[in-house]
């Protein structure tokens, strides 16, 4: 009988746990420690449409991530270019599209993508898949892109359900399909991600069977598995739609039990992400919204600063920048583990400027930051030399 445990990734895995995370995503402790020694940006967050076709209840997106929001200006696809040559020179390897909406319907996306391939960097795209055909899917593999495709459930009608689009679940399967068979999880580390919302509606039973099912198919076939629950901002700012910390806790260790017993992996697991993942982006990156204003991740989104006022440099290094990402984040989540606490009264928005506004009262005034807030609240005409 075949031993899996053998297979190529997982021996890689056992070596290093990060050989079996998604390329551009795999930031080890040691890189992580480097990159803080140099005051060097590995990742860049970038925002590009809001447009989205689904309808998912548990869309986590702030107002401030929709197309067309009053007295707000989007940037621009020449901006996003710059933005990505600013990374670059303060040292960064990877620039994600997490989805404000669809990264893939925005005009400028394969201009987007073409430019970070060109500067030798990494593209990190999350997508419903909705609008992957073969060329894109090849055109994508071409440019070196690593791809997280959402895979809420193995039932195509639990997908329709929580993305509240009927025929979805078929379109998820046809993408997941054509992207292994174009070789994405191929490599080590793979290009290929699930990207899975755990809620209790839909896919959560006593034993997490589904989420433990999905993560064993993800393992055996080198697939990285972002197992995750909804990040409780936007529609999902409502915690009877979030697993409570001890259900978290339980659904952690039973795919932890998969990996030491079936796969011989063995790591300290961080909440709330399963699979030994662990996010350590607030200590490397920035992310930048469809309006050029730029938080610590996408999730938590602390206001730094505004790009239309400050160079990405500037905003890196401000005081109050360095303040947030002094702290090792080795996958703890701030914003989940709030709400667990005392349920987080605060708006979205609010929880964007709350921890400046305790830095200012201590530390004083940064004008990055203050400066920035002005802007975003009377914003500029957007410049004429770009689309």
């Amino acid at each position: 009988m075949h031993d899996i445990s053998r297979l190529p990734h997982l021996v890689a895995g056992r070596e290093r746990l990060e050989n079996l995370w998604a390329a551009g995503t795999d930031y080890s402790t040691d890189i992580v420690e480097a990159a803080r020694v140099q005051n060097a940006m590995l990742h860049l967050d970038l925002d590009l449409t809001g447009e989205c076709k689904l309808n998912c209840f548990y869309c986590d997106r702030t107002p401030d991530r929709f197309n067309d929001v009053p007295n707000r200006i989007e940037i621009t696809t020449h901006e996003r270019c710059e933005l990505v040559s600013q990374a670059r020179a303060l040292g960064a390897t990877t620039v994600e599209f997490p989805g404000a909406g669809e990264p893939m319907i925005d005009p400028g996306f394969w201009d987007i993508v073409e430019f970070v391939h060109n500067l030798g960097m990494t593209t990190v795209l999350f997508t419903s898949g909705y609008h992957l055909n073969e060329n894109a899917v090849d055109r994508l593999f071409n440019l070196g892109t690593t791809v997280f495709l959402k895979q809420n459930s193995m039932s195509s009608a639990v997908q329709d359900k929580m993305v509240g689009v009927r025929g979805y679940g078929i379109k998820a399967q046809r993408a997941l399909k054509l992207l292994m068979e174009r070789g994405f999880n191929k490599t080590i580390p793979t290009r290929l991600a699930v990207d899975m919302v755990v809620t209790p509606q839909f896919n959560e039973s006593a034993d997490f069977a589904e989420v433990v099912e999905m993560h064993r198919w993800c393992r055996e076939n080198n697939i990285h598995n972002y197992i995750v629950t909804l990040i409780p901002e936007g529609r999902a700012d409502k915690q009877a739609m979030l697993l409570e910390r001890e259900r978290t806790n339980r659904m952690i260790q039973a795919v932890q039990k998969v990996d030491e017993q079936e796969f011989g992996l063995t790591y300290e697991p961080s909440r709330p992400m399963a699979g030994g993942y662990r996010c350590r982006q607030v200590n490397v990156g920035l992310f930048v919204n469809l309006f050029g204003e730029v938080y610590d991740c996408n999730g938590l989104g602390r206001f730094l600063g505004h790009i239309r006022r400050d160079s990405l440099e500037t905003i890196w290094n401000s005081k109050f920048s360095r303040h947030v990402r002094a702290p090792v984040q080795d996958g703890f989540c701030l914003l989940r583990e709030r709400v667990w606490d005392d349920g987080d009264a605060l708006s979205g928005l609010e929880r964007k400027v709350q921890l400046y506004r305790l830095y200012k009262a201590t530390k004083g005034d940064d004008p990055v930051v203050t400066g920035g807030l002005e802007f975003a609240m009377n914003p500029k005409p957007k410049p004429e030399d770009g689309t």
